[in-house]
């Protein structure tokens, strides 16, 4: 995906939070220039950033599901929206950090 640090603050901002610790996200958005990854691992960096390491004040659930979406409009793909929320709910309240179970999770619901 192609997406900066900025962009997610201001997607973010429009559900009411703002930015608290940015190195999980630069963690992530390093890994969106790595080739050697595929669309779907990027994208369980990110969540993996978003939902875990709660960067944000308020909305990091919601901005997560609104990058599945994103996600979903880029690679012309579908998306479970129960399942993808079902997702992000418990990866947060499990905290998951396995970024091979979240890119199952990710594959699971949008396909």
């Amino acid at each position: 995906m192609k997406i900066s640090k900025e962009d997610l603050i201001r997607i973010n901002g429009g559900f009411g939070g703002s930015l608290r610790s940015d190195s999980s996200i630069e963690f992530a958005l390093q890994q969106q220039k790595n080739r050697k990854l595929g669309p779907y691992r990027k994208l369980a960096y990110l969540w993996r950033a978003i939902l875990v390491n709660r960067p944000f004040s308020d909305g990091n659930k919601r901005t997560a599901v609104f990058l599945a979406f994103a996600f979903t409009d880029e690679y012309n793909k579908k998306i479970d929206r129960d399942l993808i929320v079902h997702h992000a709910l418990s990866i947060a309240k499990k905290n998951i950090t396995n970024i091979r179970q979240i890119e199952w999770r990710l594959k699971n619901a949008i396909k």
